[in-house]
């Protein structure tokens, strides 16, 4: 591991740029950002979709499950983005029916963004809600996918811009709801001995469970928290929300359906209970995936996926009745790109991989025993380390972080409880893909999400040097 394994690089963000104030300028957006931040002005606020539904024959596989082009559109998919600006800070959040928006695509998303709105990458949060029937955006590179990628790309960027020219006076509130009958932890014990894993070892201690069935042994507690962060406009019309929640995906589907899964239902529903859903400009309701690295939900295929939308939807409505709302907030980000270890594969596993492929591998076999052994070979190509984009947000007395991890429960719940902005919630997958996180216990206990893989590759202490790092920038912000 590199010696700079841990490195932190983090700064405040200011627009000074001359070129950039006369773009924002030509779209309308305003720039005071760097104004003192205890004073803040009138709220304003604005919201936006752009849809991204994939033509037919765009690939839904990922790096370990291969589902193959996507056949028949069950649900739309969207790109929703809600921008928030007090006068002293502009800050932007964009949710995307995607599994996982990788680095590239984010990147060319965020140029066309500052371009179009000056705003910078810094106060941007990208998030995917990770639907497993839905693109991997920017993973393939057939012309057909990256086609489809490039309109993600130019979608996300369009969804700001509209949220940008949509700004109006706004209110804002925050609270928090619990849905506990749908996460359950899909890890459970087992004995030592009793499973082959991909490498044809049989030392795992953790195995995924199935679809929230015999899982009587879990390995972690779940989160049954629902974040909500919640925009109307003056006259009490509502105007956006935010949530966060924390399960996988809703299993059941057919291969080669495109869905968005219960975040897209969850949108459509609150929208007809806040009476939004004929607005002008449209309702936007944003579901983020909160903390699902360890967490899915009741199986139960499209049926399932609306019945848990429209529960959640019911929840973050009851929410929404009871906060308090307010014209004049804090706003706040920080930043840091931390820079963690790869584990790359030794000599000794690349020699297992290329045996594997070549055919000439005699041990026992799992049934993604090829997969692995090619992912072997990717990881092998990956750089000792890479950097990890982590934010902190702060809007009122309400904390938001940022991850592009897929992040265990058991995470979240520290930083949560650690937290000095409360509530607190997060946001994973945001701003590129760095795989699972699984705390280093977890690690010991083996199973999928701690295999080596371009799914799951950071360092073994990944995960506290991500928690602390988090908790200090939400310090950071609470105390600008």
């Amino acid at each position: 591991m590199s010696s700079n394994s841990g490195r932190v690089f983090t700064r405040r963000i200011f627009i000074k740029s001359t070129a950039m104030q006369a773009a924002a300028m030509a779209t309308g957006a305003h720039l005071a950002w760097g104004k003192d931040a205890k004073t803040p002005g009138r709220l304003l606020a604005g919201a936006a979709t752009t849809d991204i539904t994939p033509p037919l024959g765009v690939s839904l596989s990922g790096p370990i499950s291969k589902r193959g082009p996507s056949k028949r559109i069950i649900t739309p998919l969207n790109t929703r983005a809600l921008v928030l600006d007090n006068g002293c800070e502009r800050i932007a959040f964009v949710v995307c029916d995607s599994t996982i928006i990788y680095d590239d695509v984010i990147k060319k998303a965020q140029r066309m963004v500052r371009e179009q709105t000056g705003l910078p990458p810094e106060r941007i949060s990208i998030s995917a809600t990770h639907s497993h029937t839905v693109p991997r955006v920017g993973l393939l590179k057939s012309e057909v996918d990256q086609r489809y990628y490039d309109l993600v790309s130019r979608k996300i960027a369009e969804a700001v811009s509209i949220a940008v020219r949509n700004l109006v006076p706004a209110k804002v509130g925050w609270g928090a709801g619990s849905k506990p009958e749908y996460p359950y932890c899909r890890r459970k014990l087992i004995e030592p001995g009793s499973r082959i894993n991909p490498f044809g070892e049989t030392t795992d201690r953790a195995w995924m469970g199935g679809w929230g069935q015999g899982n009587d042994r879990p390995t972690s507690p779940v989160d049954p928290q629902v974040g909500v962060l919640s925009l109307r406009h003056t006259d009490g019309r509502p105007m956006a929300v935010l949530a966060s929640y924390s399960i996988h995906y809703v299993p059941g589907d057919t291969r080669g359906d495109v869905t968005a899964d219960y975040f897209g239902h969850f949108a459509d529903r609150l929208a007809v209970l806040m009476n939004g859903d004929k607005a002008d400009p449209p309702f936007v309701g944003m579901m983020a995936n909160s903390n699902s690295g360890d967490t899915n939900g009741p199986g139960g295929g499209y049926k399932m996926q609306e019945k848990v939308g429209a529960a959640l939807a019911e929840e973050v409505f009851r929410v929404c009745r009871e906060i308090e709302y307010h014209d004049r907030v804090l706003l706040a980000v920080c930043h840091s790109d931390l820079e963690l270890g790869v584990r790359r594969p030794d000599k000794k596993r690349i020699a297992w991989a290329k045996s594997v492929n070549a055919g000439t591998y005699k041990g026992k076999k799992h049934g993604w025993t090829t997969v692995y052994a090619d992912q072997t070979l990717q990881l092998a190509e990956f750089p000792p380390t890479i950097p990890v984009r982590l934010q902190a947000f702060r809007i009122g007395e309400l904390g938001i972080t940022t991850n592009p991890c897929e992040m265990y429960a058991s995470t979240a719940l520290k930083i949560r409880a650690a937290s000095p902005l409360k509530p607190c919630f997060n946001i994973e997958l945001a701003n590129g893909y760095r795989g699972y996180l699984p705390p280093p216990e977890q690690h010991k206990l083996g199973g999928y999400t701690t295999w080596p893989a371009t799914s799951s590759y950071l360092e073994i202490d990944a995960e506290p040097k991500i928690r602390r790092e988090l908790l200090r920038l939400l310090a950071q912000v609470k105390y600008l």
